[in-house]
């Protein structure tokens, strides 16, 4: 049976996204904060915060960096992907979604602070 790779997450990033060259492109990194509530055996329920790291590649990515601010609350929708290397002869990995998508959960701050001077006026 084939599977699809696809992830689709709400939450709010953390800081301000980052843009990079990488090659003859470029690639925006951000981090999505989300809260998850776990319900231990004994019924007690623990809240933690997940991040969650993101990577946004070429145009999409330069223009999320555009409209995107921390604490703004976004859907993405990407892959699970496993990024692999070797420092300082060390293996490392992270993994992270790779973004194909993403849509705004609520106005940007100036847009709310836009509506609400033209509300007043």
């Amino acid at each position: 049976m084939f599977t699809k790779n696809q992830i689709i997450l709400t939450g709010n990033i953390a800081k301000d996204p980052e843009t990079r060259k990488a090659g003859e492109t470029t690639v925006t990194r951000a981090r999505l904060m989300h809260n998850e509530e776990i319900r231990k055996s004994d019924g007690e329920v623990v809240k933690r915060l997940v991040a969650i790291d993101l990577d946004i590649w070429g145009k999409r990515g330069e223009a999320f960096a555009k409209h995107v601010t921390s604490k703004v609350p976004v859907c993405i929708e990407g892959k699970l992907q496993l990024d692999q290397w070797e420092a300082d002869g060390e293996k490392r990995s992270r993994l992270l979604i790779r973004v194909e998508d993403w849509q705004f959960l609520a106005a940007k701050p100036s847009e709310e602070a836009d509506s609400a001077n033209r509300k007043a006026a």
